[in-house]
């Protein structure tokens, strides 16, 4: 797991009330991830991370480690 996986990681655990482990290469609303909570989860990881992913962006991106790996390459 790399270290952006891990804190993403850590605010699923903090933010999203899943019931187990996410599943990094899962979509989001496979991983149990509501819409609404999505979009809670979108804001934060912009603020946690100081990056901007445009709305498109995050409907291509798939997968939690999708994301990291888009976050990585900010």
């Amino acid at each position: 797991m790399s270290t952006t996986e891990a804190r993403l990681r850590a605010l699923i655990d903090e933010h999203l009330d899943l019931d187990h482990e996410p599943d990094f290469d899962l979509a989001f609303g496979e991983a149990g991830v509501s819409s609404l909570d999505c979009v809670a989860f979108v804001k934060l990881v912009a603020s946690e991370f100081g990056v901007e992913i445009p709305p498109e962006e995050w409907m291509g991106i798939g997968s939690l480690r999708g994301l990291a790996a888009r976050i990585d390459a900010i």
